[in-house]
């Protein structure tokens, strides 16, 4: 009779297809698994390149079997996202976890080995040394707000004592932890995953709000005590429960303006902190008092993200905490409706990132139900989980079977915006960058699906060593070849040839087409690849994957010129004003950063001044540095875009 992690071992073998690896390797992958997911709960169910950077098979550093690195917060899967977050927050706090299932002792000596050989430009390492040689960098390190902190993860343990590195090595961290984990403890992370958590609360002053003739639940507001808090997100090797905050429309903002605040008061005025702070929610399927305490089930901080995570991070710093007191607003709730209430009433009181609300639109919810209704002959139905963790307790899906808003704008950007040299970038910046151009109200889905189709696929492919190993790191690359070299020059998104061209592809990819398509791709890549460096020299063979003059290249190779359309993309705005000019005709502005937009009655013949205020869709034209907008068209309510008759 097997015990409940073996249970779960064997579905997450059968998930990830893992049958053909060893038990042992296997293991090493669900432990790598299961422990990191801890930081962002879902993301390694739609980032297998991720899973697999982080589960090291090093021969050079046999004890080390999981990497993992943190800045400010963020997991860093590439090494420019580090010059993304300090471009945002100016300073960096670096946290770099290691994991074994071996020898203590043998991989501190592998550490300290690793540490004192670190080379930033060495040739041909695996993924997790060049963001760490980059991290340590001359460059970076002048840039960090501290010397970073060491987190060491050693799997069943047993009887030994915490490791202790003594010497020089410790000069290199602010901290040196030792985590160790057994099976008990492991189970307990991986119910903590799932959200099957019941917490205890107590606190010395609250108020009941009955639930009303809507019997919603119980509500409450509560002083809750910072260590009661602490408790409450922390697990007990003291790391932050993140799937807490699974619900919140935004992470945490690292070390903005209004964060160093909240920290500053949690130092100089801990006694005032309850006058100062707006407090925060949280929701769960019930509350009840017991005992003295109050008992929540999978609870979920929806609002005040901000100030837990500096709660957080100022006790991980030693600070005393003991006069602190934060306002709680705890809901107990079955009912969908009222939690998805909560969340946008709890947070429109506050400045949030707009990226934070991008997939709660309507186009990503109509996206959502256009993948469950459409599937291409001969694979596996795929999905777009648009909300962390949405299909976790659906056990017919299986991971290779979804894709995130990080993976789905990534693909879109490199294959129909052709900017495949930014397609690495963390998906905030991405929506920044690109928010004029991709999931405007009136596009059709079909180009999402192709993107989705081929990111997940051509994935399966390189994972079951179907496509060469050594050309995963260019598999948006590898995908944009297959679209070009199979369909062509793609039609704009806003065009209405779009449709035809994707159903055309996706036709010829049928019943198991794709593979001899994407080693195609691969020859061609190669070749292409061989031909810039005989043509630039060998030192241009460094930096190819986010090269946008590699990327010109390319696609002068495919089509005979890099040029590229321009003034066929879609924008939207909120129209400024309408207004008539000395010439008796209309003009008017649209919202737009740096600098609102111009259009008038000559391009735009169907305008009146019932656009003022209203949402439109339209191009750009530019005659020198003056742009106009064209084709301006008001978005409806339905999530079209149609011309005002």
């Amino acid at each position: 009779m097997q015990n409940l992690l073996d249970v779960k071992f064997d579905k997450f073998i059968e998930d990830y297809d893992l049958q053909q690896d060893s038990r042992e390797e296997s293991w090493k992958r669900f432990v790598n698994y299961q422990f990191f997911s801890q930081f962002q709960p879902g993301r390694l169910d739609t980032d297998s390149d991720l899973l697999d950077q982080i589960c090291v098979t090093s021969p050079k550093f046999p004890e080390i079997h999981g990497a993992f690195f943190l800045m400010n917060d963020q997991i860093l899967s590439e090494a420019e996202d580090i010059d993304d977050i300090l471009q945002r927050d100016q300073k960096g706090l670096l946290e770099l976890y290691f994991l074994t299932l071996g020898s203590k002792a043998a991989l501190a000596r592998q550490l300290e080995a690793l540490f004192r050989e670190l080379s930033e430009n060495g040739e041909n390492q695996e993924k997790w040394l060049d963001i760490l040689s980059y991290a340590m960098s001359r460059k970076v390190v002048l840039r960090w707000k501290d010397n970073p902190a060491l987190r060491v993860v050693v799997f069943d343990s047993g009887k030994e004592t915490k490791w202790k590195p003594e010497g020089g090595f410790c000069s290199y961290f602010s901290s040196i932890d030792c985590i160790l984990v057994d099976r008990r403890h492991l189970q307990e992370i991986v119910n903590s995953n799932e959200n099957s958590y019941r917490a205890r609360l107590e606190c010395k002053t609250s108020a009941l709000i009955p639930g009303g003739e809507d019997k919603f639940g119980d509500a409450y507001i509560m002083c809750i005590p910072a260590g009661e808090l602490i408790k409450l997100m922390s697990t007990s090797d003291g790391l932050l429960r993140r799937n807490m905050f699974d619900d919140n429309v935004r992470d945490s903002q690292g070390y903005s303006a209004v964060n160093q605040e909240i920290m500053s008061t949690l130092k100089e005025y801990p006694d005032r902190f309850v006058l100062f702070n707006n407090g925060i929610t949280i929701v769960c399927k019930a509350v009840k008092p017991e005992n003295g305490k109050y008992v929540l089930d999978n609870p979920q901080i929806v609002n005040g993200c901000q100030t837990c995570n500096m709660i957080y991070q100022a006790y991980r710093s030693g600070i005393k905490l003991d006069g602190v007191q934060v306002i709680a607003k705890i809901v107990g709730s079955n009912k969908d409706d009222v939690t998805q209430g909560i969340v946008r009433g709890a947070n429109r009181q506050n400045i949030v990132y707009e990226a934070a609300f991008e997939t709660i639109r309507g186009f990503h919810k109509n996206l959502e139900r256009y993948f469950e209704n459409n599937q291409v002959k001969g694979y596996q139905k795929i999905y777009y989980e648009r909300r962390s963790r949405q299909y976790a307790n659906n056990v017919q899906i299986k991971p290779q079977q979804k894709i995130s808003f990080r993976g789905l704008i990534q693909s879109m950007v490199a294959l129909f915006l052709n900017r495949v040299e930014d397609s690495h970038k963390h998906e905030y910046t991405l929506l920044k960058d690109y928010k004029d151009n991709l999931f405007i109200d009136g596009h059709s889905y079909q180009p999402y699906y192709l993107a989705a189709f081929l990111y997940l696929n051509v994935a399966i492919l390189f994972r079951e060593k179907k496509l060469p190993k050594e050309l995963n790191n260019f598999k948006m690359h590898i995908m944009l070849l297959m679209k070009e070299m199979k369909g062509g020059s793609s039609p704009d998104l806003s065009s209405k040839d779009i449709d035809g061209y994707c159903d055309r592809l996706l036709e010829g990819l049928e019943n198991h087409n794709l593979q001899p398509c994407a080693l195609d791709a691969c020859k061609k890549f190669q070749d292409i690849r061989d031909k810039w460096i005989r043509s630039k020299g060998a030192q241009y063979k460094h930096g190819i994957k986010d090269s946008t003059e590699f990327r010109n290249f390319l696609m002068k190779e495919i089509h005979g010129t890099a040029k590229e359309p321009d003034g066929e993309k879609l924008y939207t705005g909120y129209v400024k004003y309408v207004d008539l000019d000395k010439n008796n005709t209309l003009f008017g502005f649209i919202e737009r950063m740096p600098e609102n937009i111009f259009f008038h009655e000559f391009d735009n013949p169907e305008m009146d001044r019932t656009y003022t205020g209203k949402k439109v869709s339209y191009k750009i034209v530019r005659n020198g540095n003056r742009e106009r907008a064209i084709h301006v068209r008001i978005i409806e309510n339905d999530g079209s875009s149609m011309m005002k008759i």
